[in-house]
């Protein structure tokens, strides 16, 4: 029988509850010579604290908070480490380790991509920018399953939802496993700490971010009407064209910029005439023939028809007259881009340079996602001096190529707040999104988006090179050149985008970059998402622990009083809202109620309210035990779990009376074991071992999982009531704990014991199996 729940003043047991759920450990603020600031110390101890409970955890703070020092900070408390990041932020992840007197072993996203075998085994794995890895189906995505699984997971990234919510669901499918898809966005939420620059006290630290401001150019509706009149291309022979997907694509170039629709149109040429060299042939090229044919400028290395057998089955005639009609519609597009005299991208030049001038004396960045545009508007600036272009092949000043670090660095500030020693003044860095993840821009004050991308995530990723602590600028000015008048395709875009949005609020909340877009898309993520009500939730705890009086607003209903429960159930500590007869964990729903908790500041001797909460709560923890064990949390983690203990069972069953004994602690061991395994890695490697043989190797299988699993305590069935707070229909609030809880911290014991009085003079008394 469980302990009883003992009536105590509810200031103190508010201050129980919320000193209990807001538990973490404690993480060291220095870190060589970086001194952590207040919400990164924060943001560690909370991941810690799910790494711990979990096995791993998102942190998904918004671009600019130092979440690079917040993973080092956890990986000094799990080594051995491996940092996994994109190729370009491999040099930032080694230099921000040698600040913090901490190692860590780095390897890039793009390595993994091309076969590279990660051997050693790591305690800590950490994914920066992981939303490169949302792709369950890719070669880098099975490598990092494998170096994953066995490890704790730390995923960083401001941007986890790019275009479903299968993506988040696969990054964290990395530590949880299978399950992770079919989780809620509230019970993805538990996972994840996601901080905007507004939950700080310290936001004032950041740039604000101006009004973003629209820059209209003008449009061609010849170019544009070529572009839809454009007749199909002709499929390689191993696949087909999607025409509407090719149509947008060349439409979104166009938005960009004609110098990028106009490299396209040639790049299309060439192909074309690649493909005709093989129909003259009779060979149909499929798709990698095509890729594997040189192309530089304006040269081509054909294909050689004499090479290839000729194809009974290709119509060549019906094939050729295609082709020829999709090479006419591509030159019909490039002579209405002629007709315009390029008008467009003048306006386009035009618009950048004055924005330079209007901001002379603060450095530019200006994004795009063509490097064809990126090219052009170089070409078109450099001429004024200390202008930078990066992309995908490399850097280049006025003066020739340099290195991409040079020109980061040149954009960056220095540790001591001043600019950053350059060996050479720049004014304006035009690049791809290839520098939109991860570095730090903070010496610029201004931001240009030369075309709208694909994502939110990409607006608010461009954004965060700029919007960084320790800018020097008060405010951070946003520009947009708008697509050209009558793009009408472009619809297609914005839906999407408002799609996303809509998706990517409701997991991690809204983007400060939503006004970019207009009122409109703005709108479409205004329903607050479950990771705002978590972090006010923690607002109004620690005001908990501080006892402040401070009345928070309220709306609940329930003719039977409404209350908070704090629950334990092994490693962890939740709190249910309760209302009638209703339990909810929904974190939302919890913000609600506590705000009324704390609303009510009459103090109740007693309250027939508290007894019913308290029946209503453990008959709610029954059904989940009931639940869990008729779903065992392996069994219901993924349905190879669920393969692998049925053949555990199978062969227990099948083992000779003698050996039962031996082979039923064998097997329970191994059921341990199995249960302990969690992640995509775990799934795939067991799946692969069932697959080798009808019967279950047992000696394998223990192999396998004794190399990478540690049989750590895992969170028990069994619930237990902590501490319970009530507010009744008529504002009094009355309040119980359990005595051992209270004993567990004799800070909180001083608060909430009376000297000379017996603690057990009231009490509710646990019902079993609570």
């Amino acid at each position: 029988m469980d302990e009883p729940l003992t009536l105590a003043d509810p200031a103190s047991v508010r201050r129980t509850i919320a000193t209990m759920y807001l538990a973490a450990p404690t993480v060291d603020a220095t870190l060589g010579d970086i001194q952590l600031a207040a919400h990164q110390i924060d943001a560690a101890a909370r991941i810690l604290t799910l790494v711990d409970a979990y096995g791993g955890a998102l942190l998904a703070d918004a671009t600019g908070l130092g979440k690079t020092f917040v993973a080092i900070a956890v990986a000094r408390r799990a080594m051995p480490a491996l940092v996994v990041a994109p190729a370009a932020l491999r040099s930032m992840w080694r230099e921000s380790l040698g600040r913090a007197a901490t190692h860590a072993d780095v390897v890039s996203y793009e390595s993994l991509s091309r076969g590279t075998v990660v051997e050693q085994r790591y305690a800590l794995i950490i994914l920066d920018e992981a939303h490169h890895a949302r792709n369950p189906r890719s070669r880098r995505y099975a490598a990092l399953a494998e170096v994953t699984w066995g490890a704790k997971v730390l995923l960083l990234t401001a941007t986890p939802v790019h275009n479903r919510a299968r993506d988040i669901g696969s990054l964290l499918a990395l530590f949880l496993g299978s399950c992770a898809f079919s989780m809620s966005q509230s019970e993805m939420s538990r996972f994840i700490v996601r901080r905007g620059a507004r939950d700080f006290s310290m936001h004032d630290e950041l740039p604000r971010l101006a009004k973003p401001q629209w820059i209209d150019v003008p449009g061609n509706a010849e170019t544009l009407h070529a572009i839809r009149s454009l007749p199909p291309a002709v499929p390689p022979a191993d696949g087909s064209v999607a025409h509407a997907l090719l149509i947008l694509g060349l439409i979104r170039a166009w938005t960009s910029s004609e110098f990028a629709l106009r490299a396209m149109l040639k790049r299309r040429l060439r192909r074309a005439a690649a493909f005709a060299s093989a129909l003259e042939g009779g060979h149909q090229p499929a798709r990698r023939e095509l890729e594997a044919w040189l192309t530089f400028d304006d040269a081509i290395q054909l294909g050689f028809p004499e090479l290839f057998a000729a194809d009974a089955m290709v119509d060549v005639p019906s094939l050729s007259a295609a082709l020829s009609a999709h090479v006419e519609g591509v030159r019909v597009v490039l002579r209405a881009l002629d007709g315009n005299e390029g008008l467009t991208d003048k306006s386009r030049i035009a618009t950048l340079r004055h924005v330079c001038d209007l901001h002379a004396s603060v450095p530019v960045v200006a994004f795009t996602q063509f490097a064809d545009t990126a090219r052009a508007m170089f070409r078109a600036t450099a001429v004024v001096g200390g202008v930078a272009l990066v992309t995908g092949s490399g850097a280049r000043v006025a003066s020739g190529a340099v290195a991409v670090d040079e020109i980061v660095r040149g954009f960056d500030v220095a540790y001591d707040g001043q600019p950053a020693r350059r060996a050479f003044p720049l004014r304006l860095l035009i690049a791809t999104d290839v520098l939109s993840e991860g570095l730090s821009l903070r010496r610029a004050g201004v931001l240009v988006h030369l075309d709208l991308p694909w994502t939110i995530a990409r607006l608010e990723q461009r954004v965060g090179r700029l919007r960084r602590l320790g800018s020097n600028h008060r405010d951070i000015h946003v520009y947009a050149i708008g697509p050209p008048v009558g793009a009408r395709e472009l619809v297609q875009v914005i839906r999407a985008l408002q799609r996303k949005t809509r998706l990517s609020s409701g997991i991690v909340g809204l983007s400060e970059t939503l006004p970019l877009l207009g009122p409109r898309l703005h709108r479409a993520a205004q329903r607050k998402s479950d990771r705002e009500c978590v972090e006010q939730l923690r607002l109004v705890l620690s005001r908990w622990v501080r006892n402040d009086t401070s009345l928070e607003s309220a709306d609940v209903h329930g003719n039977g009083g409404v209350g908070v429960g704090l629950v334990s159930n092994g490693m962890t500590f939740r709190l249910v809202a309760i209302e009638a007869t209703r339990v909810s964990e929904t974190v939302c729903d919890v913000l609600r109620v506590a705000r009324a908790v704390s609303t009510s500041q009459r103090s109740a001797g007693q309250s027939e309210h508290l007894g019913h909460a308290d029946r209503v709560v453990r008959a709610w923890m029954e059904q989940q035990r009931a639940r869990e064990l008729v779903h065992s949390t392996a069994a219901a983690s993924s349905d190879v779990h669920a393969r692998v203990l049925s053949r555990l069972n199978e062969h227990l069953d099948s083992a000779r009376r003698a050996d039962r004994a031996s082979s039923g602690m064998r097997v329970a061991r191994l059921r341990e074991l199995v249960s302990a395994a969690r992640g995509v890695g775990a799934e795939r490697a067991m799946q692969a071992l069932l697959d080798r043989t009808q019967s279950l190797d047992l000696e394998a299988l223990e192999l396998l999982l004794t190399r990478r699993v540690s049989r750590r305590s895992q969170e028990s069935t069994r619930s237990r009531l902590e501490a319970i707070l009530v507010v009744d229909p008529n504002g009094d609030v009355v309040g119980a704990v359990r005595e051992s809880t209270v004993d567990a911290d004799p800070i909180l014991t001083a608060g909430l014991r009376r000297p000379g009085r017996r603690q057990s003079s009231k009490r509710l008394v646990a019902r079993d199996g609570a």
